[in-house]
């Protein structure tokens, strides 16, 4: 038997492989990260309460773990927001996207391609390279500090809207510094060598939402390209399990199949709505002629262009036609009793919140799905793949490679972890 902690991830995790003769016996990837119990805080809480306490989750995704409980509590309680608190709201996700990818793809991902240890090992042979991912990472840090008052753990979504918007010249100077990247982050991912390891570990099935235009808000749940699910019809396809002794979440397919969510998901399934030098740089990687797992690398890199020229798109929207004022515009309503469910693409794939409401606006039962808890199948199904496929070429020693392969998922493990029930 072999087992290997998994270095460069969010969280603790471990694979368990076990090989007998030079065949594969089993392979099975462990979470080590202890329950969290984040469905169970929330109730007999007041749904004001609510998006402070999930967002603490986990503090990469703090922001779309804070904006879909909003989302979710306003569906309960049958809220609409104007198009300023909607336009805030994914300005806010598009920062916590930068800083996500960032941090994955510079200095956790590319030192498997440059084959050295950690991104300080790389940052001998190419400091401009983690300068950069730096960079980026600081502006995904900037605007969400700038939108939701803090870096982590924001606080300006509030249900009903946004407690407070930011200057307008912070807003200017963001959109400046997300134009002055662009060009220098094109210029130094197509350099890069190539992100694609192997033809192995094919995605078989994938999953994202899919609206009128790429992103991380609205539309529906789509299937391979193909089939369309309403987000609050998720439980019908999509069940959820837990299998002891780990505390995490698997879920299937209608009970059978495996799946991937992430960025190479939202690319497969909308890659004809990437427009500008995202869409131009998806065409020229030749992104979606393989689908493979490792090909989510490149995917978060097409993003973090994508998420460039947004911002910028998205800071001269709020602020065209418009008066600016930093106060937060926050809409009239009563609490009742309902249930709600909101879904978003955080920076690892589809996250869904449910919440039931008493007529007091207190949670009587809550649902978390996470990217991660959705993805732990498909990883195990493609470990096992790869490390067959390994071993039967003859390759002994698998941990550098199937390492490689959970990094691509870019899981967080803290995410998965949060049954109700232990």
């Amino acid at each position: 038997m072999r087992e290997a902690l998994i270095a460069r991830v969010e969280g603790h995790g471990r694979i368990e492989v076990k090989v007998k003769k030079g065949k594969l016996q089993s392979i099975k990837l462990d979470i080590l990260t202890p329950p969290r119990l984040f469905e169970k805080l929330i109730v007999g809480r007041h749904f004001s309460e609510v998006p402070t306490i999930v967002s603490r989750i986990c503090s990469i995704c703090s922001a779309s773990h804070r904006v879909v409980s909003v989302m979710a509590l306003e569906d309960a309680l049958g809220i609409k927001v104007p198009e300023e608190v909607e336009l805030m709201r994914r300005l806010l996700l598009h920062g916590g996207v930068l800083e996500s990818h960032a941090l994955h793809l510079f200095l956790l991902a590319l030192p498997d391609y440059y084959r050295k240890a950690s991104f300080v090992e790389l940052s001998k042979d190419a400091p401009e390279l983690v300068t950069l991912g730096f960079r980026l990472k600081g502006l995904g840090n900037r605007i969400q500090e700038t939108v939701g008052g803090r870096a982590i753990h924001q606080i300006t979504p509030v249900v009903g809207g946004m407690s407070a918007f930011p200057p307008a010249g912070e807003l200017e100077s963001i959109a400046g510094e997300a134009e002055v990247l662009m060009e220098r982050t094109y210029l130094t991912l197509k350099d890069v060598p190539s992100l694609e390891l192997t033809p192995l570990a094919q995605v078989e099935n994938w999953v994202s939402l899919s609206g009128r235009e790429y992103e991380y808000t609205g539309g529906d749940i789509l299937i391979n390209g193909r089939e369309r699910l309403r987000v609050e019809d998720f439980s019908r396809r999509f069940h959820e399990s837990s299998l002891p002794p780990s505390y995490v979440k698997h879920t299937l397919l209608d009970n059978e199949k495996t799946f991937m969510v992430g960025a190479l998901a939202r690319v497969l399934n909308n890659r004809s709505k990437l427009k500008g030098r995202a869409g131009s740089f998806c065409r020229e990687l030749g992104l979606t002629r393989q689908k493979s797992t490792f090909m989510n690398n490149l995917a978060q890199a097409v993003e973090l262009l994508f998420c460039l020229e947004r911002v910028s798109w998205i800071v001269e929207k709020l602020l065209k036609n418009r008066e600016w004022s930093e106060e937060g515009i926050v809409v009239d309503f009563t609490p009742r009793a309902g249930r709600g469910v909101a879904a978003i693409e955080a920076p690892r794939g589809l996250l869904l919140h449910r919440y039931s409401l008493d007529d007091r606006g207190y949670v009587l039962d809550g649902d978390i799905v996470t990217p991660t808890a959705l993805n732990l199948s498909e990883m195990e199904r493609t470990l096992r793949d790869m490390a067959g496929h390994l071993l039967r070429e003859g390759v002994r020693e698998l941990t550098p490679s199937l390492e490689m392969l959970v990094r691509a998922f870019d899981p967080c493990i803290s995410c998965s972890v949060h049954l109700l029930e232990v």
